[in-house]
């Protein structure tokens, strides 16, 4: 018979779930990070021994090059969850000039989970129902708890038990032996014979069966759907949506995609609509070994969608032996319309809004104007319009241009939280108002941590914070947080380009140069790649790499669509003059643009700062100001501008943009 069995370590009121990579006290979930968890099992298998920091850092960050800094913050972030005092330290005590040492005593645990002895079938809908959340599924039964202790023998013991022993142990192999070949070992695995550690899923855009019908967004929305439902899991990591379309058209395998995606478990889909009824086939599979864990068919009216989400859900959190906490259940379960009409137009906003072109976020904006329209408590479709007016807002440099983007978002933003005050995405929504809009600064701050508290995998909410973080000078907690980001999405080109730019504010231009590169690898043909181009040009700058930046600069330009005269002529006009000679013959053949503002003040303040023409870095950084330009809130951190922070003008702006720090 084949068991799992899940693992435990207990310490003073701490119980760590090695499964489940949980931390409890007393049975209540302790938050910590994916890395601090990770910090914390390091020290305790290594208890009683003083871990060096280097030591400690390459077990917990294997194969990267992170700063001390990141492992000072995980252990501070520890103490705290622990409880520990600066002048008591009951668990983890720093040995000066060495590391860290775990103190307390530790009990090791297992609880054996025996899976059932016949195989579950997938489902299948039964007369047109699908198998609802509360169908009767067999749990695991825990047969037995020990402790890691060597077995105790007597030496007078009868060596007539050791000859039963034996006979009863032969026995039952024989019989596993048995069951294992009438349960079908070419079957899909039971879902609770789940043995590989899980710490990730994706879920990829479902494929549609029955082509030119119009439902092609139905295939986006319902993994879309699906990911907003199980991202809010703490216990596994969920990429995004944004990380799975990529794999709409998916012609690789599905272990290939997993393995892309740094995923241990994909759930797949096919849909197949006909009239009022839409069948609907899913599947997660391993992708360790390929083997399917759940799979299940339904056949229902669309106006039933909703109750086979609900079991899509929910047995995939069985299927994973997910142990969801009251707040995660209730988000998993929670349906926030029960008009279909009102959810098919909630799924095309998302189908539109995921395209992320100009054209499209008009179109995802009618369809979740639409959508709440039809239900005015529909707190989902407020959220998507204040998705959708955030990165419109993000769209046009120009007050002209970005309009009343910002403002809007804000009020659809706090609807939707006035309707449901769970939703992460309308709490980031709201910040990045507060933070790129309002400058209000501590605001976007409590927005971003209740996001956070939310959903601790949301990757947007991880890498708008550590905007926030840069900008207000708070680098090394800015830099954590964009790794966080990253961790949870690794292939996402924004991301990427973030932590980039994040380097190079934090004055590491190498490590910021081979960060750009690396993003430039996992998407050449990005549109926004311009910017990757034209941060790496800076960076080269910085660093003395004069024809270096300069490359940089054209093949920027290139991207952006720039004639090969042009770039030809830019190049002529460095050759002459260099740096200068290349920015002031820039500064003429755009002329028409900057003299009709259709150009980034900010942008043009750090080109006349490389001219070192002060008298216009301060004219364009006060148009930036009165048009509320965006990227303003780089001003503090801007290596462009560090020979005039003592200027009082300069410092007079950053006291009107009122950044802290």
């Amino acid at each position: 018979m084949v068991t799992s069995s899940k693992h435990f370590y207990e310490f003073g009121a701490f119980q760590a779930d090695i499964n489940r990579r949980l931390l409890l006290r007393e049975g209540q979930i302790v938050s910590l990070t994916p890395k601090a968890f990770d910090t914390l099992m390091v020290l305790i298998e290594n208890r009683g021994d003083v871990l060096e920091k280097d030591q400690l850092m390459e077990k917990v960050w294997p194969d990267t090059i992170v700063e001390e800094n990141n492992l000072s913050q995980n252990i501070s972030a520890l103490r705290r969850a622990l409880g520990e005092n600066k002048s008591e330290h009951q668990f983890i005590v720093t040995v000066p000039g060495k590391g860290y040492r775990f103190v307390a005593e530790v009990k090791e645990s297992w609880q054996n989970l025996t899976p059932p002895l016949s195989q579950t079938p997938p489902q299948t809908a039964v007369n047109g129902q699908p198998p609802l959340v509360n169908e009767p599924i067999p749990d695991p039964v825990v047969s037995h708890q020990t402790t890691q202790s060597a077995p105790v023998i007597n030496p007078d013991q009868p060596r007539r038990w050791s000859r039963e022993l034996l006979m009863i142990a032969a026995m039952v192999i024989v019989l596993g032996g048995v069951l294992f070949y009438l349960s079908g070992a070419s079957k899909p695995r039971p879902a609770n014979a789940v043995t590989v550690s899980i710490k990730s899923m994706a879920v990829l855009p479902f494929k549609q069966l029955n082509a030119n019908t119009g439902d092609e967004y139905l295939g986006i929305g319902l993994a879309d759907a699906l990911i907003t439902r199980l991202s809010n899991i703490r216990e596994i990591a969920v990429r995004p949506t944004s990380a799975v379309l990529k794999f709409t058209d998916q012609t690789e395998s599905l272990s290939e995609t997993g393995h892309e995606l740094d995923v241990d478990t994909l759930l797949e889909g096919k849909y197949q609509r006909d009239g009022d009824r839409i069948r609907v086939t899913v599947q997660l599979v391993s992708v360790h070994d390929g083997a399917p864990l759940w799979a299940a068919k339904y056949d229902e009216q669309f106006t039933n969608i909703f109750a086979v989400q609900d079991t899509i859900s929910e047995r995939v959190t069985r299927a994973l032996a997910l142990k969801l906490t009251s707040e995660e259940q209730q988000l998993l379960t929670k349906r926030f319309t029960e008009n279909p009409d009102a959810y098919q137009a909630y799924l095309k906003g998302r189908y539109y809004w995921n395209k992320r072109t100009s054209a499209s976020l008009e179109d995802a904006l009618k369809f979740f104007q639409q959508a709440k329209e039809i239900d005015p408590s529909y707190a989902l479709a407020y959220a998507g319009m204040a998705d959708t007016y955030v990165m419109l807002g993000h769209r046009y440099d120009s007050a002209e241009d970005r309009g009343d983007a910002f403002p809007k978002a804000k009020i659809a933003a706090t609807k939707a939280l006035q309707l449901n005050d769970m939703l992460a995405e309308a709490h980031t929504s709201l910040a990045v108002v507060k933070q790129r809009y309002d400058w209000d600064w501590d605001g976007a701050e409590r927005e971003y941590k209740r996001a956070l508290e939310l959903n601790p995998n949301y990757s947007t909410a991880h890498q708008m914070y550590s905007s926030l973080l840069g900008i207000t000078g708070r680098m090394d907690e800015s830099l954590v947080q964009a790794k966080l980001a990253l961790e949870q999405d690794p292939l996402s080109y924004s991301i990427n380009l973030d932590l980039g730019q994040l380097l190079f504010n934090r004055r590491e231009y190498d490590k910021a140069i081979d960060q750009l590169h690396a993003t430039l690898k996992k998407s050449p043909d990005e549109p926004y790649s311009y910017v990757v181009h034209r941060y790496l040009g800076y960076a080269y700058l910085q660093k003395g790499m004069q024809d270096e930046a300069v490359n940089e600069f054209i093949t920027s330009m290139r991207v952006q669509g720039a004639t090969e005269a042009t770039l030809a002529d830019l190049k002529s006009a460095y050759d002459a003059g260099g740096f200068k000679g290349y920015w002031r013959r820039w500064l003429e053949l755009l002329k028409n643009r900057i003299e009709s503002r259709r150009f980034s003040p900010y942008y043009l303040a750090v080109i006349y700062a490389m001219l070192g023409e002060n008298e216009q870095v301060f004219r364009y950084l006060n148009i930036a100001y009165e048009d509320r330009t965006i990227v303003l809130m780089g001003l503090r951190c801007q290596p462009s501008f560090d020979y005039l922070r003592s200027d009082p003008r300069f410092q007079e702006i950053v006291k009107k943009v009122g950044i802290p720090g």
